[in-house]
C-alpha cells in the first residue's frame, strides 16, 4: 500500500440513480454537518447545460442524501494559474469528499492532468478522505484515458489519452473502463465504454495496460483503511490482464491485496512523473493568487463573524496596496473585485484607502 487509507468508489454510470444511493451514503458514513463536500465540474465543463448539471447533481445530494455539496469550479484551462483555480483547489484540499461524475473523459484529463489538480486528488485519498468518481471522471484514474467522444463519435483511430494514475495509491496499475457493458449500440458493439471490443483490442496493441472494467449501474469501492474491495450495484467488474479475464461478480467482497495481484503494472515503474504546464503565471504572481483566494475563501466564509471579517478586510487593503504599489493591477483589480463582491465600497483618496459595507 501506498499510505493511501480513504476510500474510493468508482461508478460505471448511474451516478445520480436510486440503486446506487447506498454507495454515496457509505463513502458519507461520519462526516458531520461541518464537512465540506465538494463536486468537481471540469468533466462537462465545455457543455451548454454545465449550470443544470451542477444543479442537478447538488439537488440529487440534499434530495437523497440530505447533504449540502458546494462547487469547486474548474471549466476552461484558460482558468489553469488563475485566482479561481487555486481557490477550487484550496477548497479541494481541506474537503472531507469530492465528487466527480459525466461529461467527457478527455476534456476531464486535459484540465487535470500535470497540474495541481493531480496531486491534490491523489493527496486526498493519502489523507483519508473519500472520493466517488462516475463515468467520465471515473476514465481519468489509471495509467490511461479513454478519449470516448474523439473514437465513438469523431472516428479518430484508437489511441490513449494521459490518465491521472490516481490508482496507483492504492498499487493498482490499470486503465478504468466504466460503461464496461453497455449494450446501447444494438446492432453494433457499445461494450467497452462505447469503443466495442475490437478498438479496445488495438489500443491494447499499441500500448499495453491492465484493464478494470465497471458495468453500467454498478461500484467498485475500495478502502484503504481496510484494505478491501467491493462490487455494488446491478453488475459485476471485470478484470483483463495478460492472464485472462477475471471477473468480480456483484455482492463479492475481497482482500485487496487480490485486486493489486491482478493489476501488477506491465511498465518499468508505475509512477508516471508529472508534466510541468507552462502557464504565463510566474512563481511569484502563483504565490500571490494562492494567497488572494485563500483571503477569498476565508472572508466568505466568516461575513457573519464582524470581529473576522474587519481583519481579513484591512488584509485584503493592503494587500491591494502592494500589488498597486509594484504596478501589478491586474492582480489588485482581482482583490478589489472580492472587495466589492463581499458588499464594500472602496475609496482611494489622498488620506488613503477608505472602506465602508454598502449591503
Amino acid at each position: 500500500m501506498k499510505n493511501a487509507t480513504g476510500s474510493l468508489a468508482i461508478l460505471g454510470s448511474g451516478e445520480t440513480s436510486p440503486n446506487l444511493v447506498s454507495v454515496h451514503r457509505e463513502l458519507l458514513n461520519g462526516l458531520d454537518d461541518s464537512s465540506d463536500i465538494f463536486m468537481i465540474d471540469s468533466p462537462f465543463g465545455f457543455q451548454e447545460n454545465a449550470n443544470q448539471l451542477v444543479e442537478k447533481i447538488i439537488d440529487f445530494y440534499k434530495v437523497s442524501l440530505n447533504v449540502d455539496m458546494k462547487l469547486a469550479t474548474y471549466r476552461k484551462i484558460e482558468e489553469l494559474n488563475s485566482k479561481s483555480f487555486f481557490k477550487s483547489i484550496q477548497l479541494l484540499e481541506n474537503a472531507s469528499f469530492i465528487f466527480a461524475g459525466p461529461g467527457s473523459p478527455s476534456y476531464a484529463s486535459k484540465l487535470w492532468y500535470g497540474n495541481e489538480f493531480q496531486q491534490t486528488l491523489k493527496n486526498h485519498l493519502i489523507n483519508g478522505n473519500n472520493s466517488l468518481f462516475a463515468s467520465a471522471a471515473a476514465s481519468t484514474l489509471g495509467e490511461y484515458t479513454l478519449p470516448v467522444y474523439e473514437i465513438y463519435k469523431v472516428g479518430q483511430d484508437p489511441y490513449w489519452e494521459k490518465g491521472l494514475n490516481i490508482l496507483d495509491v492504492y498499487d493498482l496499475s490499470c486503465t478504468v473502463v466504466p460503461h464496461f457493458n453497455n449494450a446501447e449500440g444494438g446492432n453494433h458493439d457499445t461494450s467497452f465504454s462505447y469503443v466495442g471490443e475490437n478498438r479496445m483490442k488495438t489500443l491494447l496493441n499499441k500500448s499495453y495496460s491492465n484493464i478494470l472494467g465497471i458495468d453500467e449501474h454498478t461500484a467498485l469501492i475500495i478502502s484503504g483503511k481496510n484494505e478491501t474491495f467491493k462490487v455494488v450495484g446491478l453488475g459485476n467488474v471485470t478484470i483483463l490482464n495478460k492472464e485472462g479475464t477475471h471477473v468480480f461478480e456483484k455482492d463479492s467482497e475481497e482482500s485487496l491485496d487480490i485486486l493489486q495481484k491482478l493489476l501488477v503494472s506491465e511498465k518499468n515503474g508505475s509512477v508516471k512523473k508529472i508534466d510541468n504546464v507552462e502557464t504565463e503565471a510566474n512563481s511569484i504572481d502563483k504565490s500571490t493568487l494562492k494567497e488572494i483566494a485563500n483571503l477569498e475563501i476565508q472572508i466568505e466564509s466568516n461575513k457573519k463573524n464582524t470581529e473576522r471579517f474587519e481583519i481579513l478586510v484591512e488584509k485584503l487593503i493592503l494587500l491591494r496596496s502592494k500589488l498597486r504599489n509594484e504596478k501589478n493591477y491586474k492582480l489588485s483589480d482581482e482583490v478589489r473585485d472580492i472587495l466589492e463582491s463581499s458588499g464594500l465600497q472602496i475609496e482611494d483618496s489622498e488620506q488613503g484607502i477608505q472602506w465602508r459595507i454598502t449591503e
